[in-house]
């Protein structure tokens, strides 16, 4: 992978580990379901002025409209939503820890759903990995009762969600990503408004401070906006795989900037738990594993 890749994805993981910083900001003074509303809403803006700039046609938005409109809850306004209101019961550094929980869940689910993505021993020893980190994460809480397992199980379920809307969207794999990922977010945008307007009534609230604007402006536009068009010149420059690293290091961007900013402390649980999940995520992978491999052929060969 290129030197500029390597930029790409280390911006890339700041940017989304920044996304839960910003929530915690974004909670001080709204609701959960408003906050996406506005994050979604600014991320669609952006997305659909990218359009406008790299000249792509806006018709397939509507010709496609039902599709959009399933990736758009599953994918966006269904997870993003719940991991925002988890975020109301635990850190922002846990839920990222959590969400890292996405490729395994993923992987899970192709296997039932798909038929050419089954799962192999060693994607089933990644995959035991991985669930054995959340049964660290959640299982002293579930036990002694403690009140962040509701904000810990909408995160986990979000990223089942995230699983289901990855599977889905190969059947858009034909549309530019750039216009795939506007379809989504402008749809989730319409699913959102009638709901927060029941659920949550805005106009209701306080005017935000600046500091709130602020995190809404970066949420927005540098996490949803920024992000997803970095995310995909990586994609385009790099491969799914190299890609896919960043899932590795947005926990740390995020443990990161809570500790820095928001006096967040990640306990010796939850570093168990990362490890077991990053574990997992190795495996699955594959490429670490087949690297050592063949430093060992290689030794045994010279010898």
């Amino acid at each position: 992978m290129a030197i500029s890749d390597w930029v790409r994805l280390v911006c890339l993981s700041v940017l989304w580990g920044g996304s839960f910083f910003f929530v915690e900001v974004l909670l001080t003074e709204l609701p959960p379901l408003t906050a996406v509303l506005g994050r979604l809403s600014l991320g669609g803006l952006g997305l659909l002025a990218a359009l406008a700039l790299l000249r792509q046609p806006f018709g397939p938005l509507m010709t496609q409209w039902r599709a959009f409109a399933i990736l758009g809850l599953v994918n966006t306004a269904i997870p993003f939503s719940l991991i925002t209101f988890g975020q109301t019961l635990i850190t922002g550094s846990l839920a990222s820890i959590i969400n890292a929980m996405t490729p395994i869940m993923t992987v899970v689910f192709a296997h039932f759903l798909t038929t050419d993505e089954r799962l192999t021993a060693g994607k089933l020893v990644g995959v035991s990995a991985g669930f054995a980190g959340v049964v660290v994460l959640i299982g002293p809480d579930a036990l002694f009762g403690g009140s962040s397992v509701l904000g810990q199980l909408a995160g986990l379920t979000a990223t089942a969600c995230y699983a289901l809307g990855t599977i889905y969207a190969k059947r858009l794999k034909a549309n530019p990503v750039s216009l795939n990922a506007a379809g989504q977010v402008c749809y989730s945008v319409l699913w959102l408004v009638p709901v927060v307007l029941v659920v949550e009534q805005p106009w209701r609230l306080a005017m935000p401070s600046a500091p709130v604007w602020a995190a809404w402006i970066g949420l927005g536009f540098l996490s949803t906006t920024v992000a997803l068009f970095l995310f995909f010149r990586v994609l385009k420059g790099a491969g799914a795989s190299n890609a896919a690293l960043v899932t590795f290091m947005v926990p740390v961007s995020a443990s990161v900037l809570g500790y820095l900013f928001l006096e967040e402390r990640l306990g010796s649980t939850e570093l168990l738990a990362y490890v077991l999940i990053v574990s997992g995520l190795l495996v699955i992978d594959g490429r670490l594993i087949e690297r050592l491999s063949k430093r060992r052929r290689t030794a045994h060969t010279s010898t």
